[in-house]
């Protein structure tokens, strides 16, 4: 084995392991066509009710995780701006947005509307006002931010905490590494301006349309550095070879 084979083998190595950190982690951003809110049924109480808001249109969303910092980021772009979703006269929320986290016990889902694989064992509720909830806590204060037409909200992972089994639990509780999310907006008036009852009737969009997703996992910094040092050494030999061929 040559001298620069070897040297070139090392810097795969350390490459390598620089990478293999990130890709072991599920990535998990996701993309969500523009204009395709739920329709409106008549005869069917459980389609979409509210007006085709598009702040309630999801264009993406993502889940990041910090076991670094103990934190999860929820972010969502809508097609629209989030001050959209208040009233101009009261400054009243006019919409929402859900994010379905399934532990692992996974014994909810809208299989009611023909969604099945969209899981969920508890519910973070997000509001266009910068105020959310779960399990009936309200989010710290600052926790959520509104910019344009992105929502954001960084909570601890102990503040997500799963809730107690369930009696139709369909698994058993998991590591947050494999918690996974579904983002629902919803309306909280109809199309005439009246408020719109609780239920499957003021969801407006899914993200993903079908089916749960993962959180992205954010480097560890080992990882960067790692891939750091490999990448200097690779100009560093090729600096080197540079200046021996010259």
């Amino acid at each position: 084995m040559t001298r620069m084979t070897r040297r070139l083998g090392l810097l795969t190595l350390i490459i390598g392991a620089g990478l293999s950190a990130n890709t072991s982690l599920q990535a998990g951003q996701v993309v969500d066509p523009a204009d395709d809110l739920r329709t409106f049924d008549p005869n069917d109480p459980s389609s979409y009710a509210g007006p085709p808001n598009p702040g309630l249109d999801v264009l993406s969303a993502n889940v990041i995780l910090d076991l670094s910092q103990n934190t999860l980021t929820f972010t969502s772009t809508m097609a629209g701006p989030i001050s959209g979703l208040r009233d101009p006269n009261t400054g009243a929320n006019v919409g929402s947005f859900s994010w379905g986290i399934n532990h692992g016990f996974g014994n909810l889902n809208f299989s009611a509307i023909n969604l099945p694989n969209i899981l969920f064992d508890a519910v973070l509720a997000l509001n266009p006002d910068g105020t959310g909830s779960y399990r009936g806590t309200p989010v710290p204060a600052g926790a959520v931010t509104a910019s344009g037409n992105t929502l954001t909200a960084v909570l601890p992972i102990s503040f997500l905490a799963a809730p107690p089994p369930p009696e139709n639990a369909q698994g058993p509780l998991l590591p947050v590494t494999e918690w996974s999310f579904n983002l629902w907006p919803r309306s909280l008036i109809r199309t005439d301006g009246t408020p719109l009852v609780f239920g499957n009737a003021q969801i407006a969009d899914f993200a993903p349309d079908a089916n749960d997703f993962l959180a992205q996992a954010a480097p560890e910094p080992a990882s960067v550095v790692t891939l750091g040092l490999g990448l200097a050494m690779l100009a560093g030999y090729g600096w080197r070879r540079r200046r021996q061929a010259a």
